[in-house]
């Protein structure tokens, strides 16, 4: 489930909001993270391909924040982003030029390893006793892989306009999923399919969002109402996704 529509959703809108993260910036080793919040409930945020420096992107972790929870924004990109990398987007080469860039700066194992052992031990460190991941466009790949394995160390996951996505990830996944794709990324009918099989089907959800595009919860102006409404409603969705399941 890898798509053009990842580059037909265009550039991030500018934000000339007055809103100001709320958060703090730590390393976790040679990790940068945003994080914010606190609680015994965390969400780790997994950003799209323009990283770490969007502004909508840390303003939507203050919002889940607000909702009761500390949330973590790791750049597993370490200071990169697909504008950085090919000066214009979409890149000359397209979605081919994105893929190669996303799986070579982030591998997705090297980074699910960081989630389950740099980010999960600091959230616990914290006081968190149950942790969700919350991850957009090839975020959605991550929030898959990581929501498998014995220890359960995260307990739900969910993806927005996810990415990468094969019926196949869905084998070893043990825990509750929820899936926001747009109307132009690909059908998700194989994901969701292989999702009712599991136990805890009843758990989860899917929303395609049909009128917006890929991108769109983190890429919208929100100065436009209908973009801005559709935009948070997404979030809102996945935040009542985590308070059942957190």
């Amino acid at each position: 489930m890898t798509t053009k529509a990842c580059c037909d959703g265009g550039l991030p809108a500018n934000d000339n909001s007055k809103d100001a993260p709320k958060g703090e910036l730590l390393m976790l080793g040679d990790l940068p993270c945003y994080e914010v919040g606190h609680g015994a409930k965390a969400v780790i945020a997994v950003y799209d391909i323009f990283g770490f420096d969007v502004k909508r992107t840390k303003l939507v972790c203050d919002q889940i924040s607000q909702a009761g929870y500390r949330v973590i924004l790791p750049d597993f990109f370490r200071g990169s982003d697909v504008l950085k990398e090919f000066g214009s987007f979409p890149p000359p080469g397209g979605i081919e030029d994105v893929v190669s860039w996303v799986t070579r700066v982030a591998p997705f194992d090297k980074t699910v390893k960081e989630v389950l052992g740099a980010v999960t031990t600091h959230l616990e460190s914290k006081g968190a006793k149950s942790i969700g991941i919350l991850g957009f466009c090839w975020g959605g790949k991550i929030v898959m892989k990581t929501c498998t394995g014995d220890e359960k160390k995260i307990k739900c996951g969910c993806g927005i306009h996810p990415s990468f996505l094969e019926a196949s990830d869905v084998e070893a996944v043990n825990v509750p999923q929820a899936f926001m794709p747009a109307g132009n990324d690909p059908p998700i009918d194989p994901v969701w399919d292989a999702i009712k099989r599991k136990p805890f089907h009843s758990d989860c959800f899917l929303k395609v969002f049909k009128e917006s595009v890929h991108g769109w919860s983190l890429r919208s102006d929100m100065s436009d109402a209908r973009a801005a409404a559709l935009a948070n409603e997404a979030i809102e969705l996945s935040i009542q996704f985590f308070n059942n399941n957190l």
